[in-house]
């Protein structure tokens, strides 16, 4: 990203994409899973018109109101909930289970077992997580500072 300033973005998984090529007359298409509402659908780069072109309602299927022709494409674009009051984790102790900011009696940090997002650890930060740690399948992690498990 030549010429920003400050941090580089990085996406935080909250979008899915789902891409379809039509038969003849197809006018349901089985998605990933959507919330009503939270969802663009295009047809050959077209943008639909949900309750006009397709009915999307019951977090599943996306209905055509008119059948595609064979070969038409059909892209789901599916945008999903991001909450930062959980993404660094969770804090539990006499208190119960908290979000990501700890209280007296709070001792016990609760982090995930496997990284689901690419992560790049830069030259100038120390990470840390507890163990064992995975990485799923097509993930990358590039460490360029330091991390521990521990």
């Amino acid at each position: 990203m030549s010429g920003y300033i400050g941090t580089i973005p990085t996406p935080q998984a909250t979008m899915n994409r789902d891409v379809f090529t039509a038969t003849a007359g197809q006018t349901s298409f089985p998605t990933s899973g959507y919330t009503p509402g939270f969802l663009d659908v295009y047809m050959n780069g077209v943008h639909l018109v949900n309750g006009t072109d397709y009915t999307a309602s019951n977090g599943s299927d996306v209905v055509l109101t008119s059948g595609a022709a064979a070969g038409d494409n059909l892209e789901v674009v599916i945008f999903k909930t991001f909450e930062t009051a959980n993404s660094g984790g969770r804090y539990k102790g006499e208190r119960g289970t908290v979000g990501s900011v700890a209280s007296a009696g709070d001792i016990f940090r609760i982090n995930q077992q496997q990284l689901d997002a690419n992560v790049t650890i830069d030259a100038t930060e120390n990470a840390s997580c507890a163990g064992p740690l995975t990485i799923a399948t097509g993930v990358t992690l590039t460490i360029n500072g330091n991390l521990t498990v521990v």
